[in-house]
């Protein structure tokens, strides 16, 4: 099996797009500028510029009221591909920004030459560069920082032609492949009971022949990266490329012209934010819950299946990270979630077999039993609003707009002082006037602690009860009961194995079959806690599984029929 693995990363910054204001007195009036905010894909216009309307059906006739292209210059260069008159574009920015460079998106033919000058958020030039493209998706390369606005201006295009620009992005995207890339390690986690969401890790090391991304580089474009810039690793596999996921910046070093990237994946983003607008939920369904968690992580890819988006449920969400709050989620519903694709897959855990890991894709199996568990106890809380009017907070606050917030959900809040802006269970957005003492006042949820325990009625000759303790704040007794239940079938999966094996398209959290290296019959049915992969070392990959061993006896008898026998237990 030959592999493969390279990594793109978008270093773009990721803020500009939006905040970006686009004007220009040299766009025809048919050109919208605020197209170059989004992806549109304009047609191939036949036009009358100088061999240029080739009549073999390939372009479209021009429209009368063109509505897809964004920049159309006014102006048509001359016979030495110069402009009459200055077209060009202003870009004026709210905030301070820092990239790389600027990619250009152009339409049939590109310019010949352009100017681009960035000034600072008082208007003061900062620095002019020249650049000669080469092709319609061209980068302009220069690490600008902390620019407010950008003058681009178009020098030269071919003889008696116009710039078609449709859209422009604050960087590029770099990649690192087999000929820079020294080793590269990914971890991946997933807790089949949601009892925690563990983040998935990848590090690699890469030669850094530019000394762009040593941090003592003044220059380097270390100094653009930012938390929300995706990371794409890839694996090819016989020639086949597989996406690992989507990952962010955690961390850079470089030690001799040799850096080291660490990144996370989305569950690792989602500590970035807290929840803060969890409430008193009564039977609201989890896909609306999980809507509000990645709208305020600010994820937007993602599924949940329909099982576990129509799961009811009770209880409340305190002011807590997203990762956390996401846990509570899915605690509740007894599903999982996975990031080993471009998208985030949240879903219903199942025993369903996956994949197959046969004798031919492993090197190594270990085997051990872990501790035998004889009851499951899960602990969760009721809430009663109160019906008396008590102090919530109290201090001393100067003039100005505050964010207070409350360790336990309340309802009716009232404030002594100032205008309550915006009010919720855990917080409330008060503005003063002046300085001085505020007492915030209002009606308590109260909270009584109930659990659920559950059994196996007769223990396993030889062993003792042993009980298991977990808490959810997203329960009342049916779920508690159904997640306990849950949790218990899944610790009498007693068999543990560590297994070595070439890596292919298994996913932690999924069930898969491995084949039995010790006999000739049987295998294991496994679920996928935690795997390890050597990315540069031929994809081979380290998985610790929980589940049983599955035996099948083949009976042969006269004729073409087989019968089959299973013995499931603990090997």
């Amino acid at each position: 099996m030959k592999t493969e693995f390279f990594v793109e990363y978008d270093l773009y910054d990721t803020t500009a797009l939006q905040d970006a204001e686009y004007s220009s007195e040299s766009n025809a009036d048919f050109g919208d500028l605020s197209l170059m905010k989004e992806k549109v894909d304009a047609s191939s216009y036949g036009t009358l510029e100088h061999n240029f309307f080739v009549l073999d059906g390939s372009m479209e006739e021009f429209p009368d009221e063109p509505d897809n292209l964004a920049y159309f210059s006014s102006g048509i260069s001359g016979e030495d591909g110069t402009f009459e008159e200055e077209q060009s574009i202003d870009i004026q920015f709210t905030e301070n920004h820092t990239s790389i460079g600027i990619t250009m998106h152009f339409l049939d033919v590109h310019p010949m030459e352009l100017k681009i000058r960035w000034y600072d958020i008082y208007g003061i030039f900062i620095e002019e560069k020249t650049f000669y493209p080469d092709s319609l998706d061209y980068f302009c390369k220069n690490q600008v920082e902390e620019y407010a606005r950008i003058e681009i201006i178009f020098i030269k295009a071919l003889p008696f032609h116009n710039v078609k620009l449709q859209r422009i992005e604050y960087g590029t995207t770099i990649t690192w492949g087999s000929d820079t890339i020294k080793s590269a390690n990914l971890i991946r986690s997933t807790d089949a009971i949601s009892d925690k969401i563990s983040v998935d890790k990848l590090t690699f090391d890469f030669v850094d022949k530019e000394d762009e991304f040593n941090i003592g580089n003044v220059r380097g474009m270390h100094r653009t990266f930012q938390k929300t810039q995706k990371m794409l690793p890839y694996e090819i596999i016989n020639g086949e490329t597989i996406p690992l996921g989507v990952f962010f910046l955690a961390g850079n070093t470089t030690t001799k012209n040799i850096s080291k990237i660490s990144a996370i994946d989305y569950k690792g983003a989602l500590d970035n934010t807290d929840f803060k607008n969890g409430k008193i939920y009564n039977g609201e369904s989890a896909g609306d819950v999980i809507g509000a968690i990645m709208s305020t992580a600010g994820i937007t890819d993602y599924t949940v299946d329909s099982e576990t988006a129509e799961t009811l449920l009770y209880g409340t969400l305190g002011i807590q990270t997203c990762r956390k709050a996401l846990r509570e989620v899915l605690f509740a519903c007894g599903s999982i979630i996975n990031t080993a694709s471009t998208a985030v897959e949240i879903r219903k855990w199942t025993k369903g077999i996956k994949e197959e890991i046969p004798r031919s894709r492993k090197f190594s199996t270990s085997y051990s039993t872990d501790h035998y568990v004889s009851d499951v106890n899960v602990k969760y809380k009721t809430w009663e609003l109160d019906n008396k009017v008590s102090q919530l907070t109290k201090g001393i606050y100067t003039a100005g707009i505050h964010t207070i917030q409350f360790s336990n959900p309340a309802a009716e809040i009232t404030a002594s002082a100032g205008l309550i802006m915006e009010s919720h269970p855990y917080y409330i957005i008060l503005k003063l006037d002046s300085d001085g003492e505020v007492v915030i006042s209002g009606k308590k949820y109260v909270s009584e602690e109930l659990a659920v325990l559950s059994s196996i009625e007769h223990i396993k000759a030889g062993e003792v009860r042993n009980t298991k303790t977990f808490s959810g704040t997203l329960l009342n007794f049916e779920s508690a009961k159904r997640v306990a239940d849950n949790i218990l079938d899944y610790y009498q999966l007693q068999q543990i194995i560590n297994t070595r094996y070439l890596s292919d398209k298994e996913k932690t959290g999924d069930f898969v079959s491995i084949e039995n290296p010790d006999k000739r019959r049987g295998c294991f049915v496994m679920s996928l806690e935690s795997v390890t992969t050597d990315l540069t070392g031929g994809f081979i990959s380290t998985a610790k599984c929980r589940g049983y061993y599955k035996m099948t006896t083949e009976y042969y008898y006269a004729g073409e029929e087989i019968y089959a026998g299973n013995e499931v237990g603990i090997l």
